[in-house]
């Protein structure tokens, strides 16, 4: 029997960013605050010997830099805390987190999660681009294609921040298109004839405000997934945060494709 693991790394503390509203009633978001940040890592510590904090993209979020300020002074009071800028949002840093927490340390769980970023796909629709549009997270040319053309642009996010995987004209046929890029990125295909096994994956489902919309996804996917031979090993459905929302707008759709990782030796 191998001998235990002799650290243990704190695991599973979420915290979210905040929303607010400014004086023209429009409500944005803000990063949490360097003491809330350090708080939080804590609170976390208490629970091991290292703590493991995956960030949201920093090209989307400035919170990676105020959790850096925090792991340095949780370091000045003995703690060690591994910040890590995962270049991904949403349910790719959730599956990410995930698979990090299969670890038995910071180290190792921190390998993970790059593993699972790197390997991971996010692809969103939103119904209305001004959203985007206005929190600088799209450019001017493509809030115009969506907002005055009809079409919807099939998004994605790395650590780059957002960029468009196709233009699809109509609501339907964008929503089609959503499910088909997530079975390809899973190794499914409908070709006949031999083609290699596909390796596993976890997949997420996410909607903004129509749990009906993410269910009706979800068995949607899941029935792609098995004609076209993906193996899946878990689907999780849940509503995008607050902050999300603030972004996305109403009725936007997403969908994540990450490796099943081996378990960890």
């Amino acid at each position: 029997m191998p001998a235990p693991r002799a650290r243990r790394c704190a695991r599973d503390c979420r915290y979210p960013l905040h929303t607010t509203e400014d004086d023209a009633g429009t409500a944005t978001t803000a990063r949490p605050a360097v003491a809330e940040l350090a708080e939080a890592y804590r609170k976390a510590a208490a629970g091991g010997n290292e703590v493991l904090a995956l960030h949201l993209a920093s090209a989307l979020s400035g919170t990676v830099d105020n959790a850096r300020i925090a792991a340095r002074e949780l370091a000045a009071e003995g703690v060690a805390v591994t910040t890590l800028d995962s270049g991904a949002s949403g349910g790719a840093l959730g599956l990410a987190a995930v698979a990090a927490a299969e670890a038995d340390d910071a180290r190792r769980g921190a390998a993970r999660a790059r593993e699972s970023v790197a390997r991971s796909r996010l692809f969103f629709l939103v119904q209305d681009l001004s959203y985007l549009r206005r929190g600088g997270r799209i450019d001017r040319a493509t809030a115009f294609a969506g907002g005055t053309l009809g079409i919807r642009p099939l998004l994605t996010t790395g650590p780059q921040g957002i960029s468009v995987v196709e233009m699809v004209r109509g609501a339907a046929r964008a929503r089609r298109h959503l499910i088909a890029q997530a079975v390809r990125a899973a190794g499914g295909t409908s070709l006949t004839g031999p083609r290699p096994p596909a390796a596993p994956v976890r997949l997420a489902v996410h909607y903004c405000d129509d749990p009906a919309a993410g269910r009706a996804l979800e068995n949607d996917l899941a029935d792609a997934m098995v004609e076209a031979g993906a193996v899946v090993e878990s689907i999780m459905r849940s509503p995008a945060d607050p902050a999300s929302r603030v972004h996305l707008g109403p009725g936007a759709l997403g969908i994540v494709v990450a490796p099943h990782l081996d378990q960890p030796r």
